[in-house]
């Protein structure tokens, strides 16, 4: 499977507290594939941002932990939407989910706890 993923980040463990995690720092990786998924789907806004998922990956906007998956939301001209699992087989972590997501879906998540806002200051 590993000749299929390729590296694209380092976990930010400064979202641990924001979490309420308590990560080391792992590598997370995206398939190959990734993009013509995307593509496939007509996630075509999602598609353009696929060279930006390692600054999504250290740098979000709104983060969260929801059924044992990271979600991290970055804010650019759309705004969008990863998710990060982990493949319990090969005990690696990867980008699952890539899309463009509305301010009211985020909106939403925030009010109900699942997303969180990320302070900058405090890096």
């Amino acid at each position: 499977m590993s000749d299929k993923l390729i590296k694209i980040a380092t976990f930010n463990t400064d979202l641990n507290s924001l979490l309420g995690t308590d990560f080391q720092p792992f590598t997370i990786y995206r398939s190959k594939g990734l993009l013509t998924h995307l593509i496939n789907r007509k996630h075509f806004t999602a598609a353009k941002y696929i060279d930006y998922l390692p600054e999504i990956i250290d740098s979000p906007d709104y983060a969260g932990y929801y059924d044992g998956k990271i979600e991290l939301v970055k804010i650019y001209k759309d705004n969008i939407f990863i998710s990060i699992k982990v493949d319990d087989k090969n005990h690696q972590y990867y980008v699952a989910t890539v899309f463009d997501v509305k301010m009211g879906k985020i909106e939403s998540y925030v009010k109900s706890g699942r997303l969180k806002k990320v302070n900058r200051t405090s890096k």
